[in-house]
């Protein structure tokens, strides 16, 4: 008498087969992951670029606005790694308030204290400069910043401009 063996499971090549194309399915997904990944950097990284361009334009023209005047000692005109230094009237006290680049990053401090980073590490200032305006009635400070951040297609610079007249100076 002959008995029959029920044959249950996979061979080893139908197995080895399935494991390749899994293999080979999985590694298509990665790629494409990868491929959305680097799509969502750039197109986020334009609008965020704009977003800290515009935000340091503004912190920047209010606190000069608030001045009394700018102290030409110790700031940096007309360079690309700009400083402005200037004094405003506080609660009846003077406060000496700084902007300046180091490393490619924008920073704020006030009495030459502790410098608080305003723009993000990923975000380099290629180019931070001010001129001063000066008339017979007023102060005035033009400043031209300059972001660069990375995209697919190397580095982009995208540039931002601000005016801001001491109101202080004119009083």
């Amino acid at each position: 008498m002959k008995t029959k063996q029920n044959q249950k499971g996979f061979t080893l090549i139908e197995l080895v087969v399935y494991v390749a194309g899994l293999v080979i399915l999985s590694g298509v997904m990665v790629l494409i992951i990868i491929q959305f990944y680097m799509l969502y950097k750039e197109i986020i990284a334009v609008p965020r670029a704009d977003r800290t361009g515009l935000t340091l334009v503004d912190r920047i023209t209010k606190e000069i606005r608030s001045g009394d005047q700018i102290d030409t000692l110790n700031s940096q005109f007309n360079t690309t790694d700009g400083i402005i230094e200037f004094d405003s009237e506080e609660n009846g006290s003077t406060v000496a308030r700084r902007f300046y680049v180091e490393n490619g990053i924008v920073k704020f401090s006030e009495n030459g204290g502790t410098a608080v980073s305003l723009s993000p590490k990923d975000l380099y200032v290629s180019n931070f400069q001010f001129k001063l305006v000066s008339t017979s009635v007023s102060q005035a400070v033009r400043f031209d910043l300059e972001l660069q951040f990375m995209t697919r297609n190397g580095t982009e610079t995208k540039p931002y401009t601000g005016f801001s007249i001491l109101r202080e100076s004119y009083e």
